[in-house]
């Protein structure tokens, strides 16, 4: 009985090179925008954005790390006050 061998087949993913003018906005935004805002902007996956900052040894500014800080807790409590409100609002027409 022979057996039937199944073929891996090498399927590479090709990671778009970065281009010089990609770079040179990169360079140009990193400070001051969201990693999400640069990756949307060239149209790559923000992981790539930051390997490639990091790469370059470029570091994000005292304001934007500030405002990131914020936008991080605004995340993390919105949808717990968003909750709250909600049940405060069914409790009372409970009543």
């Amino acid at each position: 009985m022979q057996r039937k061998t199944k073929k891996k087949i090498k399927v590479s993913r090709v990671r778009p090179r970065w281009t010089r003018e990609e770079v040179s906005l990169l360079k140009r935004l990193y400070r001051t925008h969201s990693n999400a805002d640069i990756a949307q902007m060239l149209g790559r996956k923000v992981s790539s954005v930051v390997f490639k900052g990091h790469r370059l040894g470029l570091s994000k500014g005292a304001r934007r790390l500030k405002e990131m800080g914020r936008e991080n807790i605004r995340r993390r409590w919105e949808p717990l006050k968003q909750r709250s409100s909600r049940k405060a609002r069914t409790q009372g027409r409970s009543k």
